[in-house]
């Protein structure tokens, strides 16, 4: 299953520039920026004023000052300002008998408030991680019940199928007859909305998890953010624009997302003025799992390829988090203080260093997912799976799965060092030596 390239011979197709996709949209950039950098100190001054602050640990947290949460609400916000006005906005393509203005679905809308109130509600009460599970869940739902993601698991039950059909040796017409049949069958649409939910459950996850230094899982989502722009731009100059609307509402999306979280990162960046929180951090995983969906939608397997290529740092950092936890014998859930940004600090880079780090190697993803539609699938899917293979190696020999406990000496108290106390993390082992008995080496 692939796209048909546009061809003005064939009715109903029409060729687009990137420029005449992108520039009917590109206001919803600037309202999603202005009113995310606006909101962004009137939301700290709120978390002030209420006492919805991050205090630090000294453990897993690196601030050394109280900082004000809530700034994910100014993200929602600016994203939520730039959908609004896009509806609003003439489409790139106009004719007779079709809708003229963009259209957002609802469901998008609802799911990510539901997302937004989910961490709001974690940041100020606190929520146990199997709730939260269960809410995101339901916001994977939302999408699903509005046709987020509809028919998104035959891009990857058709190839199988082709294969199966070409491996065997039946009749071509016959697989041709029986495919579309197959395609809107009750089975893919249950896979699909599987497929959607757990997306939404590992990105806004993902997301979470990444949300560890100042300025880190902003950065990375906004150059994801970027990266999936380009992904909707090229779609829609592919499509045959035979829907323009959800040409429009992909290239919006990622306008929106764009523009709320660079609105959002200037006070977020090192040091930080003001923290996303989980309200934040798992709206910027489901803002990403909706467009990940969406692509599926299209119908074609490198749109997904893609687009999980450039997520991968998350993805990533979230598959040694869990193996690690699962290697350790730890609950799958419980915080830990070894992620890749924690590794990276612990080998000597500063913040500041460790996020522009992250960055960089976001935007390699990002231009690999793009390579992805450029070139054959296959060859694609070989240079990811090298270049992911070869991080994993890497960060096993690292030590990112198999947690060292440092051991920390213990200091003799004499007059220079009466009154002194040993800092330790939670885990450190402390050594204590026989007087009597040499340590052992």
């Amino acid at each position: 299953m692939s796209f048909v390239l546009a061809d003005e011979s064939i009715v109903g197709l029409r060729l687009f520039t990137a420029d005449e996709v992108l520039s009917p949209y590109v206001y919803v950039f600037y309202a999603a920026y202005l009113v995310a950098l606006i909101f962004t100190p009137v939301m700290r001054l709120i978390a002030r004023e209420y006492g919805i602050i991050d205090q630090p640990d000294g453990v897993r947290k690196v601030h050394t000052q109280p900082v004000a949460y809530l700034g994910g609400v100014a993200v929602f916000l600016g994203w939520l300002a730039g959908l609004a006005l896009s509806q609003f906005l003439v489409l790139h393509r106009v004719e007779d008998g079709l809708p003229k203005y963009v259209t957002i679905n609802f469901g998008i809308v609802l799911a990510g408030c539901g997302i937004l109130l989910l961490g709001l509600w974690d940041d100020v009460f606190g929520l146990s991680p199997y709730r939260k599970l269960l809410g995101q869940a339901l916001a994977g739902v939302c999408l699903v019940a509005f046709g987020i993601g509809k028919g998104a698991a035959w891009i990857f039950i058709y190839p199988v199928l082709l294969r199966t059909n070409l491996f065997f040796g039946w009749p071509p017409g016959d697989f041709e007859r029986l495919a579309p049949y197959l395609q809107h069958h009750w089975s893919v649409d249950l896979l699909s909305g599987l497929f959607v939910i757990g997306i939404v459950l590992v990105c806004c996850n993902a997301a979470n998890l990444m949300d560890g230094l100042d300025g880190l899982c902003g950065g990375v989502t906004a150059v994801v953010a970027a990266g999936f722009l380009f992904l909707a731009v090229s779609l829609a100059t592919k499509s045959g624009a035979l829907n323009a609307n959800q040409d429009a509402l992909r290239v919006v999306l990622g306008l929106a997302l764009l523009g709320g979280v660079l609105g959002f990162v200037p006070h977020n960046f090192n040091p930080a003025s003001v923290f996303m929180g989980d309200a934040g951090s798992m709206f910027l995983g489901f803002a990403c799992a909706t467009m990940i969906a969406m692509f599926a939608e299209a119908g074609h397997f490198r749109w997904v390829l893609a687009a999980l290529v450039m997520f991968s740092l998350p993805l990533l950092d979230t598959a040694l988090a869990f193996t690690r936890r699962w290697v350790n014998r730890r609950p799958i859930f419980s915080a830990d203080r070894y992620h890749f940004h924690h590794q990276l600090v612990a080998r000597g880079f500063t913040v500041k260093q460790t996020v522009l780090i992250s960055y960089a190697l976001t935007f390699i993803f990002c231009v690999l997912g793009a390579a992805v539609v450029f070139i054959r699938t296959r060859y694609a899917l070989a240079v990811y799976l090298v270049v992911f293979g070869s991080i994993l190696v890497a960060a096993y020999k690292m030590g990112m799965v198999h947690e060292r406990v440092p051991v920390v000496p213990r200091k003799t108290l004499g007059v220079s060092g009466a009154g002194e106390v040993n800092q330790a993390d939670p885990g450190t082992v402390l050594e204590v030596r026989d007087r009597h008995r040499p340590a052992e080496t």
